[in-house]
Parts: C-alpha cells; structure tokens; sequence
C-alpha cells in the first residue's frame, strides 16, 4: 500500500509539472504577466483531486461521473468569470502575436474582450486546471507517456516557432526531466504499478542532478545560442519573405531580428581579468593611415554596473527624420570624403562605422542611434566618410539637418544616472577640481574630465573584477590601480553625465592603419565614449591610459570561420565568436559538443537501467505470488513477443495459460516449470525472426 501511495504521489508531482512549466515557459518567452505563486499553488490543489480520483476510483462510470462534476464546476466558474477570463486570454494571445507580428504576415494584437487585462494569472489558471486533468487521466488512469509526451511538447510549439521567443531554461528542462523520468518507468508502470513511483522518483533524480551539475560547469550565462538557430531565421525570411526591420519602431523588435549576436547591455558585474585570442575579424581598407574606430552599438542607460540600450519607451522619442550616424558638421572644414572597406570573416548582424559617414547607404538599416544592422548580411562594404580632427572639432559648428532641434531633447536622456552614483561622481569631480562647465564651455570640462579619468590607472587586462557592493566607476576612479578600456570608457561616461554632459558607452574595434590596410582582430575590440555637444552633435572621445598601445595583428594570425559572428558589445578583448571576456580565474567548462556526449551517454546509461529494471521486474513477477499469478505473467509476456514477431504460442504452452487466465483450476508444479522453461526458448525463436528495426524497437524501447 504504501509503494502504491508513493506512486500516486509521483504520479501527482508530474502531472503539477507539466500542467504548470508549459504556462512558465509561455509567460517567459512573451513576456506574459501572471503571479507564478497562485497557479502553482491552484495546480497543487488540481493535481491532488485528479490524483485521489486516478487512483481510488476504479469504476470507469464513477470516474467519468466525477470528472464531469469538476468539468460542470469550472463551466459555473467560467460563466461568472467569463469577462476577465476572456480579457486575460486576449492579453496573453496579444503577447504572443506582438513578437510574431515581427517576422510573420500576422496582426500584431486582436480584441475579441470587452477590455484587455495587464496579467493573465486566472486564464493560466483555467488552463492548468484542463492540463491536470489531462495529464492525470493519461498519466495515472490509462498511463499512456507516450500520448502525455506528445501534449507536453505541442504545448512548447509556441516558443519554438521563432528562434527569439525561447523560453526560460528551467522550466523547458524540468519538462524534459520529467517527462524521460517517465518514459524509463513505463514499462514497470505496466507490469507493476505499485513499483514504477520509485522508478520515475530515482530517474527524476538522477537527471535533475545532472543538471544540475551541467549548470554548474556551464553557467546558463555562458550559452550562445547556436549560430544554425539564427541562420535557419535568415533562411526562413529569405523563403518566406518576413518583414525585417527598417529602422522605425521597437528596440527590443530590432534586436530580436537580428539574434543573440547582438547584446543589448554590458554588465561590468564580472569584468574580470582578460586573455587575448588573436582570432581575425576582418580587414579594414581605407584611404588614410592612422588609428580608425569602428563603432559598433551605443548603449544609453547605466544602472546597477550594467550598461543597457535604449528601451522602447525612449525609442518612441526618437525622431525618425534623424541620422546620427552620418556627418553633422559643416563639410567645408574637411578634405573630399575618403572610402573605407570592411571586409568581415564571418557574416555580421551589425555594420561596423567609422567617423564620421558621408551618408547611409541603401542596404544599411539605422536602428535608432543605437547601431546599424546588417540585414544584407554583407561580409564586405565600402563607405564614404569625412574624417575629422578632434584637435580642432571646436571650430565647426553643426549644419541645421531635419529632426536636429527634436533630438536635442531627445539626446538629454543621455544624462540619466542612479542617484547614489551622481553623487559618487560628483564628489570625486569636487576633491580634484573638476567643474561643471557644461553651460558655458563644455570643452573643458571633457578635457578635464579625460585627464583625470586617463591617469586614474594604469592600462591592464589583469584587472579583478569590482568588488561586490560597489558601483564600478566609483570604484576605479578611487581604489582601482589597473583598468582596461571598458573601466576608462564606463567611467569617463558615467562622470560626464554627472557634470551635465550627455554620454554614452560605445563598443566597437580600434585598429591602426599602416599602408592603407589593417588586419582587425578579437584582440582590437574596444570600448570608448560618445559625448553629445548641440553645437556639433556626437563626439567620440578615449579616455583609455596612455600606456594603452592598439594590438597588431602578426601574420599568423588565426582566422574563423562560422555561419556568423558576434559584435564586440560587452567585452573588449575577446574571441570573435564571443566577445565575453576570457577570465584567467576561469571555472572549469565543458563545450557543447562534450556536453551532448555527456547528455547521450547519460541516456544510454539511463536506458540500459531501465531495461536491466525492466527485465529484473518481469522475472521477479515469474518467480514469485502463486503458480497461476505467475503464468499469467508469462502468458502476458509470450503474447507480447507473438504480436511482434506473428509467431504463434505452442498449443500446449497456450492450453496451460490459458487456464491459469480463464479457469478456476490451480496450475500445478509441473506446469508452471514447462511454461517457465519455455519463455527463454520462445524469446530467442521470435526475436530471431523479427526484422531489425522491430528487432530493436523490441529490445530496446519495450524492454522485451
């Protein structure tokens, strides 16, 4: 009795699950509403009914009768709640449609409720409610995992049908457990009921702690998601003729369209000590020799030691009419536009600028003043542009372009900063006598404040992460001794808009040109500052120490190649893949490929222990209880090898089964043994005779 309980219980654990991690994985990867608390607590109750009923209730009348009742319970339910239930399903399908609308020919919401409600708790609850008595029915009453199985993932389809909606990892995985640990206790779920909730327990276990351990080794904030995931996206647009984006609208559409290649923040949380890889990029062919930034993605808000792009919010303030990409100031001061080439290994999301372009050309898409995408995914283009000379930039003054006056506004949310770090920086500013010039000379107070910022430390990629607790520019400017160019580029951001100068954090590649050429490496990314002057627009501005010498590519340098390539978004010095950085306190980590050997050899592992439990079970109901319980076993099994191999049981062998299923009569000592005797024989004869494919199937998946 009690292995029949703990059955049930496992049984009921399951069926919570999976009724509950589809709706987690659903709100995660459309950004659903809902109080998570409520429909865990609702589906616990759910499941322990449904699980009663599965399990006591043995007239299949008295069950449907009483699944019924339930069923008329929650139509009651429904018709008093119908008006917020039907609102929060339109808030839930809106949410859905609102990513789809991106890629696919559909309307990007509906309303079919008389108002739409901002969570969608009491819908997802209503839902669980059907998914329990789903799941319980199959799982528990007619156990069929595999039909249950097939629910399960149906039910993820859609998070799956764009490769930028997937959905949280744990409750995807917790699915994934659940639904193996079943699969391996089916068999015994058949055989023996009161034995397969240890079976499912044990499995459950085993895989969580898996896992568990992956995760450990390989932190979820290490995944890239596969380059095949984001090329499968590019392949389907290009089929199916998707929308893409052209430069108008939301951020967060505009950085889904072009993948996780792209990062919208920089977390300086873990900016630790750094390893150079040294592997190619691309070639940059240009006019004029030099050192030449190539900017990458712009980030405008600073909060908790992260950098973050513009939200949508900010985004819908944004003036379309506007380029800040192109050259603002007066043309006369500068010698004919001059070509720079950009020859990229890899197929990019994001088109990498130099300053200051001539104008935009056709193919590129401007995504706010935030980057520009790729959508060609050109691997080579060469653009127009007006070098500069910051020696002399307080010369020029700024032509009148559409949409100036308006960003001006706009450009003041580049001044956004926590209240505690403002103060931090001003402080700093006060004790060495920088001031606030912003009004009235705004050149000063950015000469002042790169002076400072760049001998605040010396340049190191043997920088240690900032200490816990401490916001990262307060921490350099006062106890940090070394620093690389993201610590000199978030400070001198960070103070500047302390003193009243719009700024901003800026990625990209800095690369010297010598004869018209330079080979650009992962070792060549970079971090700079914008800066913001109405009289001119934005400014580039390296605060980085002067012992900052740019990295020079030998002629051994490594090239790879891949479907597509990361931008330089969040660290400076790293691999071309990746641009995370490569810390020398690095954790042990295991790469995908060994991670799936590991995941295939565990579920070779973990089958080959449900066969041995599976044939360890069938022998066990052979040996042991009464004669006649046992041949009716062995009459179960020997039926199920003669479906599968259409070989007929002896009419002897049939006659004594036969009596132990349908008689009254004992079955004798003799008997027993000439059936028992008779399996090994029977097993060996049909098994010989099936074809190979059926031959496994058999072995393999039944557990024959």
């Amino acid at each position: 009795m009690k292995k029949y309980l703990l059955s049930t219980l496992a049984d009921g654990i399951c069926v919570v699950l999976l009724s509950v991690c589809p709706i987690l994985c659903y709100a995660s990867a459309f950004s659903v509403k809902l109080e998570s608390s409520v429909l865990i607590m609702a589906a616990v109750l759910f499941s322990i009914v449904f699980s009663l009923l599965s399990a006591f209730v043995k007239s299949n009348l008295k069950y449907a009768l009483c699944m019924t009742v339930i069923a008329f319970v929650a139509f009651l339910v429904f018709v008093f709640a119908n008006e917020r239930i039907f609102a929060q399903a339109n808030y839930a399908i809106n949410k859905l449609l609102e990513l789809y609308s991106v890629y696919l020919s559909v309307y990007s919401n509906i309303k079919f409720a008389s108002y739409i409600a901002n969570d969608a708790t009491g819908f997802f609850v209503l839902l669980s409610l059907i998914l329990n008595g789903l799941f319980s029915f199959l799982i528990s009453r007619i156990k069929s995992i595999k039909i249950a199985g097939l629910l399960s993932i149906a039910l993820l389809v859609p998070c799956f049908v764009l490769v930028n909606t997937l959905p949280d990892l744990v409750p995807l995985l917790i699915i994934f457990t659940v639904l193996f640990a079943l699969y391996f206790s089916s068999q015994t779920r058949q055989l023996n009921y009161a034995h397969s909730g240890v079976i499912t327990a044990v499995c459950a276990v085993i895989l969580a702690v898996l896992i568990t351990v992956l995760a450990v080794i390989n932190p979820v904030a290490d995944y890239e998601r596969p380059k095949w995931q984001d090329n499968m996206l590019n392949t389907v647009q290009t089929l199916t003729g998707m929308k893409t984006y052209n430069g108008s609208g939301k951020i967060s559409s505009a950085l889904a369209e072009v993948g996780n290649n792209v990062s919208s923040e920089v977390d300086f949380s873990n900016a630790g000590a750094l390893k150079q890889t040294g592997t190619k990029v691309m070639t940059v062919t240009s006019s004029t020799d030099g050192r030449i930034y190539l900017k990458s993605m712009a980030y405008a808000n600073y909060e908790n030691n992260k950098w973050s792009v513009l939200t949508d919010e900010q985004a819908d303030n944004y003036p379309q009419d506007y380029q800040s990409f192109i050259m603002t100031i007066m043309t006369q001061y500068f010698e004919e536009a001059e070509t720079v080439t950009i020859d990229t290994v890899n197929k990019e999301n994001v088109i990498y600028t130099p300053y200051y372009l001539n104008y935009i050309n056709n193919n590129f898409s401007p995504v706010c003043d935030v980057f520009i995408a790729n959508t060609d995914k050109a691997t080579n283009y060469t653009m127009f542009v007006i070098p500069y000379s910051g020696e002399n930039i307080n010369d020029f003054s700024r032509i009148e372009i559409s949409g100036t006056s308006k960003y001006d506004d706009f450009a003041q949310c580049y001044l956004s900063l926590p209240n505690d770090t403002k103060q931090a920086m001003l402080e700093i500013a006060e004790r060495n006598n920088i001031k606030d010039l912003s009004k009235s000379d705004i050149s000063q107070t950015v000469a002042a404040v790169k002076d400072f910022v760049s001998h605040s430390a010396s340049y190191s990629l043997n920088t240690q992460k900032v200490p816990d607790g401490r916001d990262v520019a307060e921490w350099f400017l006062n106890d940090a001794e070394t620093g690389y160019c993201m610590h000199f580029a978030n400070a001198t951001a960070v103070m500047l808009r302390a003193l009243g100068v719009p700024a901003r954090y800026v990625t990209g590649y800095c690369a010297n040109v010598v004869d018209g050429k330079a080979t650009v490496t992962s070792d060549n990314a970079h971090a700079w500052v914008e800066y913001f002057d109405e009289r001119i627009g934005w400014i580039p501005l390296d605060a980085t120490s002067s012992d900052f010498e740019v990295p020079q590519a030998t002629e051994s340098v490594q090239t790879t190649t891949q479907a597509q390539t990361t931008s330089p978004t969040v660290q400076p010095t790293t691999q071309a893949q990746n641009t995370k950085p490569v810390k020398t306190e690095v954790k042990a980590k295991i790469s995908t490929p060994a991670i799936i050997v590991i995941i295939i050899l565990l579920i070779i592992a973990l089958e080959i222990l449900r066969i041995i439990l599976i044939r360890y079970y069938r022998k066990y109901s052979f040996t042991h209880k009464d004669y006649k319980s046992r041949v009716i076993c062995i009459y179960r099994y020997l039926n199920k090898l003669s479906v599968h191999s259409k070989v007929r049981i002896p009419k002897k062998i049939e006659n004594i089964c036969t009596k132990a299923k349908f008689s009254t009569h004992n079955i004798s000592d003799e008997e027993y043994k000439i059936v028992l005797n008779y399996v090994l024989t029977f097993r060996n004869k049909t098994i010989g005779k099936m074809p190979i494919v059926k031959k496994l199937y058999c072995i393999i998946i039944l557990g024959i």
